[in-house]
């Protein structure tokens, strides 16, 4: 098939490409600027207990090194603690007391993300309105101030006398800037595009119709005896 065929389909079926790239910057811009994760909440979280020496260990015990290794692992444990459902549940109910946006349990879930390093936890939570971020990020930090109620999950928050605190509190932004924006939906729309394309050319090979002379000949493998010209405007004279 020659390009100008191509291009002849492209022609013919012109709607189907603008129809489709309109849909995909119509849904990229909802998606973009409304969308699920259109808005970002970050925070990090300290975790660290307290030393306590062993008077009858003092010889091979280090109360400071095992208070770094304890608070590392106590890291790990509310990293994993803080993407759960019952930590979900614990904010639903603190929010539900604070009266700001309604927020359910799948919501937070599906929103928090954490990241452990070494001793602090960076918190990352993606909504689709920046007050449903800072609800979220406001309730997780009270939250935090509270080991002695969150041990009712992990007891070694109180075991190993630990102390939380939010060394960096809640900030939310958009999860993209002006120029990354526009660059998600630019090429979330050209790829519409070249859905679009695709579709006009399958639409066009299931199509049954004759519509030029080579195609009737190739089908019928007999000549064209005569034609009805169009005129300018493509109708049959």
């Amino acid at each position: 098939m020659e390009l100008r065929e191509y291009w002849s389909i492209i022609r013919r079926r012109w709607w189907l490409p603008v129809a489709v790239t309109l849909v995909a910057l119509i849904a990229a811009t909802a998606v973009g600027v409304r969308g699920a994760a259109a808005y970002k909440t970050d925070m990090r979280v300290a975790i660290s207990t307290i030393p306590t020496p062993d008077p009858n260990a003092t010889l091979y015990y280090d109360p400071t090194y095992y208070s770094n290794l304890d608070s590392e692992y106590l890291a790990d444990d509310m990293s994993e603690l803080m993407t759960s459902r019952g930590f979900a549940d614990e904010v639903t109910r603190e929010l539900a007391t604070a009266k700001p946006p309604e927020v359910d349990v799948a919501t937070i879930m599906t929103a928090t993300r954490t990241k452990k390093t070494h001793r602090f936890i960076d918190v990352t939570i993606t909504t689709s309105t920046f007050e449903e971020g800072q609800a979220i990020g406001g309730s997780i930090s009270r939250i935090l101030s509270d080991p002695n109620h969150l041990a009712i999950y992990l007891k070694a928050l109180t075991a190993y006398n630990t102390q939380m605190n939010v060394v960096t509190p809640p900030v939310t932004h958009r999860a993209n800037s002006i120029p990354g924006l526009i660059s998600e939906i630019g090429l979330r729309t050209v790829i519409g595009l070249i859905v679009g394309i695709g579709v006009a050319f399958l639409v066009d090979y299931v199509d049954p119709s004759l519509r030029s002379r080579q195609e009737a000949e190739t089908l019928l493998r007999l000549p064209v005896l005569g034609e009805i010209p169009r005129t300018g405007r493509g109708v049959a004279a």
